[in-house]
């Protein structure tokens, strides 16, 4: 099967984040996952963030797991991973569409402009995203996107073509903010180029264009849900977290008059009505990084969701049990979801605070008996290095998922999120190993690091595919189960 997820702007890059996490987990439906960012701010902090978080799935994905839900979702990056409407330059708008040009030889498209945009969006550099401005970043995006020269949009395309002609179960899922620039510019936009290329019967030379076939256009549209207090002068052009309810507005009237639900399969709605404030305000580039939000995690859901489901049977909403608190009852697919992220915390914890310190102290000191465990893997005659390969990407990206997981839990404003002790990560304190998973249940000898310890010393995975020190990963992430 054919998946593809498009992340718009900061927004969409952290809710790619949070779907790789789930990816790790083993929430995905059987295929392959094809991301790809959309972003002129290039050097933006929280697609940074994404972009190290899908380098650390991969990496970890070539260790020989076997046949698991641990890494189980094979992830395809574009390439390259982040398109930008102006590539290297840092033009204006008025640069971009030849502004003083048009003046001479269009004269009245140049006062159309003049109409349409005010003297600060026309000349206010674009490196660092769209700033709040939709209208600059739609115009854009509508004239840059290509299919058929531009990279990565060929590849993209030429891959559904594919798995539309072979009858595959073939899903875009675009992912963006309503109220900001880059993704309430892009969501629309580029939904429907990729709608007008896949749908039409003929190009206009009358040759057969790619069947839509089985094709499906999905979306998350994250309402506001964060704000923070601008730094720097006021007459820079920004975005203003004092607009967002109304361009929200505005936004979802503009979706329901152009129809696109004749575009979109299914779209969900995200919000929370107290906006998280932003610890520090940053127009872009790699100052912009905000903490990860419980949110994006429910946009995560929705692509699951999405990908896991056959068209739109019918309208669905979401509640909570308990105003301003997140219980595992209030998230989608909770009897799915809570054993696989729990199982997958548990690894990482288990390994962070145990595993790699011993393997680390082994082979700075020898004395491997002292973990008959690492007898029988026999880790270092096989060439393994504690610094690189294998043992370190595991170490990076459990490092990654325990921050992750703490930052939803605690960056919500007035939220209380009781899905993990997410205490437990920050102290690593062994003695939480088996409480991590709320709510906390009563401790007993199967949930604790010693019996972890002991079935790594007495279970072994009987899986041919499962070899060096994917197995032995495989085999603790099979032993926390117990907890």
């Amino acid at each position: 099967m054919g998946y593809y997820v498009i992340g718009i702007g900061g927004t969409g890059a952290k809710c790619v984040e949070a779907l790789t996490h789930l990816c790790s987990s083993g929430m995905m439906p059987d295929g392959e996952l094809y991301t790809l960012f959309v972003d002129p701010d290039g050097a933006n902090g929280n697609l940074e963030r994404s972009q190290i978080t899908l380098q650390q799935y991969v990496n970890c994905k070539q260790l020989k797991f076997g046949k698991t839900d641990l890494f189980k979702t094979t992830i395809t990056i574009a390439k390259p991973d982040v398109w930008s409407p102006f590539g290297e330059s840092k033009p204006s708008l008025s640069d971009f569409f030849n502004y003083i040009t048009l003046k001479v030889s269009k004269p009245e498209v140049a006062n159309l402009f003049d109409v349409l945009y005010t003297p600060a969006e026309k000349e206010t550099a674009l490196n660092k995203g769209f700033r709040g401005h939709p209208s600059i970043g739609a115009a854009v995006m509508a004239e840059t996107v290509d299919f058929v020269k531009g990279e990565p949009w060929n590849t993209f395309r030429n891959k559904i073509a594919t798995d539309v002609k072979s009858g595959q179960k073939t899903k875009v899922f675009l992912i963006g903010s309503i109220f900001g620039g880059t993704g309430a510019a892009g969501f629309p936009t580029i939904a429907r180029l990729i709608h007008d290329v896949f749908k039409q019967k003929k190009t206009e030379v009358g040759k057969a264009q790619e069947s839509s076939g089985g094709l499906e256009i999905g979306g998350a549209l994250l309402l506001p849900y964060f704000s923070f207090i601008p730094e720097g002068e006021d007459k820079e052009l920004r975005a203003s977290s004092e607009d967002f309810l109304m361009s929200t507005k505005a936004s979802l009237k503009y979706y329901y008059q152009k129809k696109y639900n004749e575009i979109f399969t299914t779209i969900y709605l995200l919000g929370d009505e107290d906006l998280s404030p932003v610890k520090k305000f940053s127009i872009g580039s790699n100052t912009q990084k905000n903490e990860p939000h419980f949110i994006e995690l429910y946009a995560a859901l929705a692509a699951i969701n999405f990908f896991n489901t056959d068209g739109l049977t019918d309208y669905q909403m979401i509640a909570r049990e308990e105003l301003k608190t997140i219980k595992w009852g209030d998230l989608p697919d909770s009897n799915f979801l809570k054993p696989r992220l729990g199982r997958l915390a548990g690894a990482a914890f288990a390994y962070l605070s145990v595993y790699h310190p011993i393997l680390k102290d082994i082979s700075a000191n020898g004395k491997g008996y002292r973990a008959p465990w690492f007898i029988d893997y026999d880790f270092f005659k096989s060439g393994i290095s504690i610094e690189d390969g294998g043992v370190k990407w595991i170490k990076d990206y459990c490092e990654g998922f325990v921050s992750w997981l703490t930052n939803i839990h605690t960056s919500a404003k007035g939220q209380n999120i009781e899905l993990f002790n997410w205490n437990a990560f920050t102290g690593m304190t062994l003695t939480d190993f088996g409480n991590l998973v709320l709510p906390i249940k009563k401790k007993g000898d199967s949930d604790t690091l010693g019996s972890l310890w002991e079935y790594l010393c007495y279970e072994k995975v009987n899986d041919p595919e499962s070899i060096g020190f994917g197995k032995f990963i495989r085999n603790l992430y099979d032993g926390c189960e117990i907890i």
